[in-house]
């Protein structure tokens, strides 16, 4: 084991059962499975590291390259050219998604989240700056609804809670936008409840949902966007943060639209111990971030 611990990426020093029945012969067998596994992850975790720095050269120089581009396209918005000057600024905006693209890819793999400060803080104050920062005031289109009890206080950090509504509510906004019948209702509400200690915070919209393949990996960076050239980071950062406060984020099921809810436990309540309220739902918990049965789950532990 000691040899081993020197150089576990090194597969020549795994060990060599003997071949007992015995329970030496038992942890022999066990230590070579614990060694191959962790050689295979350290493996995998170097390859990572070393794509994770490619990634970000690229990055960078993508970034300057498109920076480039957009000083040129501007000038041909001025253009007497009237096709030049028509085609221009969605050139620009094409270039504008990549440029975010790529700096959203950047800042992901290069952020560590600090942990959470943690007051009392009033939700509804909250809701308001995220309804403000989105424009919900001038926008004419889409109803925005504040349904959190102006006396409601929760037990977080306020600016991470901040980022983890903006994130969800600027993907309802684009799924809205979208839609352009003007028969279609377009509201986009938050509402909580607190039951003792824990709170529960419900995102819904009346778009089209979620669909079907982005639930698989919801949750899930750069493999849950629900739009074509996103990213999937927005739901990603705020599963990383409500996990960090001990809570859970889930995609509710059986509802128009889409509809996230948030479970948020004061810091002495331990929310892993409480079970699962409600079946079919895909949520990101502090074990991870992919899809779970929450029926299943209550059946195993009784």
């Amino acid at each position: 084991m000691a040899r081993f611990g020197e150089a576990p990426e090194d597969a020549s020093r795994v060990i060599t059962p003997t071949g007992r029945s015995d329970e030496i012969g038992e942890a022999e067998q066990r230590l070579v499975t614990m060694q191959k596994t962790l050689g295979q992850t350290l493996n995998q975790q170097r390859r990572l590291a070393d794509l994770g720095l490619a990634v970000s050269k690229i990055n960078h120089n993508l970034r300057n390259l498109f920076a480039s581009a957009q000083l040129f396209l501007e000038r041909l918005e001025t253009s007497s050219d009237p096709l030049a000057a028509r085609l221009a600024p969605k050139i620009v905006s094409t270039l504008d998604r990549a440029v975010g693209y790529t700096s959203a890819v950047f800042a992901y793999g290069r952020a560590q989240e600090v942990p959470p400060w943690r007051r009392l803080v009033h939700l509804s104050r909250i809701v308001d700056d995220v309804g403000l920062v989105l424009g919900f005031v001038e926008h004419g289109s889409i109803t925005w609804e504040n349904g959190v009890a102006r006396g409601m206080e929760i037990d977080a950090d306020p600016e991470q809670i901040f980022r983890v509504l903006m994130n969800i509510c600027r993907n309802a906004v684009q799924a809205l936008q979208g839609e352009y019948n003007p028969a279609v209702v377009k509201r986009l509400s938050i509402a909580a409840d607190r039951t003792d200690s824990l709170v529960t915070i419900r995102i819904t919209d009346t778009g089209s949902g979620v669909p079907p393949a982005a639930k698989v990996n919801l949750f899930r960076a750069f493999q849950s966007s629900v739009r074509p050239g996103g990213t999937g980071l927005g739901l990603a950062i705020a599963a990383e943060l409500i996990r960090a406060h001990g809570g859970e984020i889930a995609l509710e099921e059986e509802r128009p639209g889409a509809c996230f809810r948030i479970m948020l436990p004061d810091r002495s309540r331990d929310l892993s111990t409480q079970g699962s309220a409600r079946n079919g739902v895909h949520k990101a918990g502090q074990n991870g971030a992919t899809p779970v049965d929450e029926g299943a789950q209550r059946t195993e532990r009784g």
